[in-house]
């Protein structure tokens, strides 16, 4: 066994409320995923379309088929399984992805595939046939570590990659997306195919660690997603005079580094202005020339402003640029900007997130409503259909890192609630609601 699936095995102390739960086939699942791709730094390594990866998505088709759900593997690789239902023509979806980014934790993604099959192996022991079909999808390529293009499979689900990408982006050997499907033995040609006609879906429900400090530090057990937050990214380029350390006055000087430290240190106190939940981060510097004796000539930050609220965003990046205008001319530099990404937020449909919350509730567990700062599937499949979130702790907020942790029982938890929730969102649903 996997030391760290050992080791959360081993800390778990059982509790009545999991009883019900395929606890013994979940731990299996995680053993058997988190021992492929394994890094020498103890993380995980799972890149699409390699032969790890491949490794990774038979033994979840191999689960199931094991628990009853006919599989289907589409021609750029996701992979859907599907439990009939009284009603066949609708499927409530659940799902996320098993890729990871370079040297990833346990959690990230996998969480979401696994706990969905095992939600959905004790609903139907518990219920059976249910009474609208159940999907259970494994998005291909949600992290984009390998061809910087993340969300591919959820995009191709909905219709909003064209061919021309798979033959565009490259990893880093210089094989394209669409020679890295073929290799795997996939058809990137028929990527159209891959496509799925939404009126086919009730909705989708996605289980995911929360990747930050929140929940851990209030001690709650469960966040209920509202809403997705869209990135945007503004580039400000400081350029001044590249001078003598030595020879240059303090009053002299025309430092386009410090002109970039006003505006990061400006930053820091702007979102809170405009929003509980807008964010913004200065994660690049490019210093130029860089070097120890010389006054900075030109200074780029890149700066990351998101939130769930697009109104709010919107003004806390016109204020950034405000003030970045501001800075320059007071420094007496030149200011160039420029913006690379925007992308909507996505709100969780409001039916989807109640029934969460009910659940959660009448499991007599602690939670938050609370945004999604971080990407994911269901930020593409919420821009269709109804989606809802779920999010369960993570220890001192890692994730994308091997000491990304949420313990045993905190993932049971998170499996109650969604099996709760799919019970709920299939019993209530009708064709005209």
């Amino acid at each position: 066994m996997d030391n760290r699936v050992k080791r959360w095995k081993e800390e778990y102390e059982s509790l009545p409320r999991h009883t019900h739960l395929p606890i013994d086939h979940f731990i299996t699942y995680f053993d058997a995923i988190n021992s492929i791709g394994v890094t020498e730094a103890g993380g995980n390594s799972r890149f699409p379309y390699t032969s790890e990866y491949r490794t990774a998505i038979e033994a979840v088709k191999k689960w199931m088929r094991a628990i009853g759900m006919s599989v289907h593997e589409d021609a750029i690789g996701n992979v859907y399984g599907k439990v009939k239902g009284i009603n066949t023509h609708k499927s409530l979806m659940l799902g996320s992805h098993i890729d990871t980014v370079p040297n990833g934790g346990m959690f990230d993604g996998l969480l979401g595939v696994l706990s969905a099959l095992s939600a959905v192996e004790s609903f139907i022991e518990r219920n059976g046939m249910p009474k609208w079909s159940i999907e259970v999808a494994v998005f291909a390529d949600e992290e984009g570590s390998r061809f910087n293009h993340g969300l591919l499979g959820s995009r191709a689900m909905i219709g909003e990659i064209n061919e021309d990408a798979l033959h565009t982006y490259q990893d880093d050997e210089g094989t394209t997306i669409a020679e890295a499907m073929k290799a795997d033995g996939l058809n990137p040609d028929e990527l159209k195919s891959a496509e799925r006609d939404m009126n086919e879906f009730i909705g989708y429900l996605e289980l995911h660690i929360e990747q930050g400090l929140v929940l851990e530090k209030n001690k709650q057990q469960i966040g209920v997603v509202e809403g997705i937050a869209g990135p945007a990214r503004e580039t400000f380029t400081f350029i001044g005079s590249a001078d003598h350390a030595g020879n240059t006055p303090m009053t002299m000087r025309q430092d386009a580094l410090i002109g970039a430290s006003e505006l990061i240190t400006t930053i820091e106190q702007l979102p809170s202005k405009y929003s509980e939940t807008a964010v913004a981060t200065v994660g690049k510097i490019i210093n130029a020339p860089n070097g120890t004796n010389v006054v900075a000539g030109k200074t780029t930050v890149t700066v990351d402003i998101r939130d769930i609220d697009r109104d709010a965003r919107e003004k806390l990046i016109d204020a950034i640029k405000t003030n970045a205008t501001r800075i320059a001319e007071k420094r007496g530099l030149a200011l160039k900007n420029s913006n690379s990404i925007r992308v909507e937020p996505v709100h969780m449909n409001d039916r989807m997130t109640n029934m969460i919350e009910e659940s959660t509730n009448e499991l007599n567990l602690t939670y938050r409503r609370m945004p999604s700062g971080a990407g994911h599937d269901a930020m593409l499949l919420g821009k269709k259909i109804p989606t809802g979130m779920i999010f369960v702790p993570s220890k001192n907020g890692k994730s994308h890192t091997p000491e990304e942790w949420t313990s045993l029982s905190e993932c049971l938890d998170g499996i109650l609630v969604m099996e709760r929730t799919l019970g709920k969102i299939l019993s209530s649903y009708k064709e005209d609601s």
